[in-house]
């Protein structure tokens, strides 16, 4: 009798879980970047190996740290979250974010630019939140379009992008 309740509760747990499931949908999230170009992503797989796909696509060198922020310009600190936890874990399904690139300052803080041409005006709150947290001095003046004459950027590649 235990048997039969427990598999009768097993089945009907299952049966919520795939209905919840399959109204959710596929998991993704949409990544902004250049000029209004956009990537859709899978985030359930590792932190970093998300953010190594993301490099692939735009274009960087593997060297090169990256992070995302929301559309609200708060950074997400990807490259901070423990070597295997899952980016569907602190990555929000069909929301939209910002490519950031972090580089190392010589006192061992860290300057974000965002990878978006034309954020002032497209996201200004993201703009503002941004290049208000850089402690270089630049003020977060430095673009993506800057950033590709300086050779950080593979514009002829053109694999995961959408215009």
């Amino acid at each position: 009798l235990l048997l039969l309740v427990y598999s009768a509760i097993h089945k009907s747990l299952n049966k919520l879980m795939l209905k919840d499931a399959a109204e959710q949908g596929p998991m993704f999230i949409k990544v902004l970047y250049g000029d209004n170009e956009e990537a859709l992503l899978n985030p359930q797989c590792r932190t970093l190996l998300l953010l190594e796909h993301i490099k692939e696509i735009v274009g960087y060198e593997q060297e090169v740290d990256i992070d995302l922020s929301d559309e609200n310009g708060f950074i997400l600190h990807l490259l901070r979250s423990p070597p295997l936890q899952y980016a569907s874990d602190m990555l929000e399904s069909r929301r939209t974010f910002i490519l950031v690139k972090v580089s190392k300052n010589d006192d061992g803080s860290e300057s974000v630019v965002p990878m978006l041409n034309d954020l002032r005006s497209n996201r200004p709150n993201a703009f503002e939140r941004l290049t208000s947290i850089n402690c270089d001095g630049r003020g977060g003046s430095q673009t993506a379009e800057s950033d590709s004459k300086k050779g950080g950027r593979n514009r002829g590649k053109k694999s995961g992008k959408r215009r």
